[in-house]
């Protein structure tokens, strides 16, 4: 089991690798085609500190450190190095983590440095999109790599309404919509999580359930 104190000692010592399992053992949906992209320090970071959000209640000593840690893993243009410069993985890794701290650890108020972080982390990844709307990762070699790329990247950011915004988001959901049928499994699973956490398209779903019955 995931705790906080498995996290902070996972954190302590650098094991980026055993974070990530231990996130994809508890819960975190991750194809095994993506973890070894993931064991960088940003990524394990930003989903190690969305999971510590989940796990306690408001800021603690560890989710500070944490927090951080990422913000002085930020590049000058917003974004985050993992496997490769301008990581789309680990930029949507850490605006999860940072997202996740303002949402539900920052009850004093919402700290302006963070706020400013998280921006300039997502107007940075809505530039690492291709013309189909797909994100790219460096060691992306086909249509097949990217679409799990951009797949996992929904599934982190979809509900989080500076990503609509800022992201060729419809462009990006159509790509999907369209291409549904011919998608790999692992791709399909995690785009299907992340139409489910849109609540705009679960309402539409719902409602065309609803008349086709």
């Amino acid at each position: 089991m995931l705790s906080d104190n498995l996290i902070k000692r996972l954190f302590d010592t650098q094991d980026h690798g055993r974070m990530i399992g231990c996130l994809a053992e508890n819960g975190t949906t991750m194809p095994l085609a993506l973890q070894v992209r993931l064991t960088q320090p940003v990524a394990a970071m930003g989903l190690g500190l969305r999971r510590l959000v989940e796990l306690t209640y408001g800021p603690t000593a560890l989710s500070r450190e944490m927090t951080d840690a990422l913000l002085d893993g930020q590049l000058p243009d917003g974004s985050f190095q993992g496997a490769c410069d301008r990581d789309p993985l680990a930029t949507a890794a850490a605006a999860a983590g940072l997202a996740a701290v303002l949402r539900d650890h920052a009850h004093a108020g919402q700290p302006v440095h963070l706020v400013d972080a998280l921006d300039r982390a997502l107007a940075s990844l809505a530039t690492m999109q291709m013309e189909d709307g797909l994100f790219c990762h460096g060691d992306d070699r086909t249509l097949e790599d990217r679409a799990l790329t951009s797949a996992f990247v929904l599934l982190l950011l979809a509900r989080l309404q500076g990503f609509r915004e800022t992201s060729r988001f419809a462009d990006l959901m159509t790509w999907f919509d369209e291409r549904a049928d011919r998608l790999d499994d692992n791709t399909l699973q995690l785009y299907h999580m992340a139409s489910l956490d849109d609540p705009a398209r679960h309402s539409v779903n719902v409602l065309s359930e609803a008349v086709a019955a």
